[in-house]
């Protein structure tokens, strides 16, 4: 048998696993009274009326544009202008993706971390293992990597130089990942 969480093999009767912490036992959940057909049609059919609507206005609105349109010339300050805000449009857009990017990775970060604490909450004795201590010294070695790595990709780098610490970043979670597992299933202290 094994956890559905983290793939760790776990015996059978056992509540949590020892390497993510996570319940064994998973509750189903009883499948209520459904929907009335009814609700779902009439949703529809005003789904279908909207959509019209909505088109007939669209589509009717061009025609209009389209009959009492002539051409603009548009002045050369005009167009470097409307070039630069564009511009300006984008380089906000990038900033707000890195900030959304480098969000993402903390959050992997912290998931890390909390598994680790979890699990050596659940393993660690009163004295630790020479076995368990060096695991845990790899750990905290490969947390302060993750760290400084995520860091360093919210300084700005360049767009080459990020592919290759995301890259990093993926590498260093596996390692981490396996050294927690390594560190669930180290002999402990009696």
């Amino acid at each position: 048998m094994r956890c559905p969480h983290c793939g760790e093999p776990v015996q059978p009767g056992q509540e949590r696993c020892f390497a993510c912490g996570e319940k064994l036992r998973v509750r189903r959940l009883h499948r209520g009274a459904g929907i009335d057909p009814r609700i779902i049609i009439f949703a529809g059919v005003l789904f279908i009326i909207a959509l019209a609507g909505v088109l007939g206005v669209l589509l009717g609105g061009k025609r209009n544009q389209t009959a009492s349109r002539k051409p603009v010339r548009i002045r050369p300050a005009v167009q470097i202008q409307d070039s630069l805000r564009r511009e300006r449009t984008a380089d906000s857009q990038r900033v707000r993706t890195g900030d959304e990017e480098l969000a993402r990775l903390r959050e992997r970060v912290e998931r890390v971390r909390v598994r680790y604490e979890k699990v050596r909450s659940q393993v660690l004795g009163d004295k630790p293992t020479p076995e368990q201590q060096s695991l845990m010294s790899q750990i905290q070695r490969e947390l302060g990597t993750m760290n400084s790595r995520v860091a360093e990709l919210g300084a700005g780098v360049s767009s080459a130089r990020r592919s290759e610490i995301q890259a990093e970043i993926a590498e260093i979670e596996r390692r981490l990942n396996r050294l927690i597992s390594d560190f669930a299933r180290a002999p402990k202290s009696r």
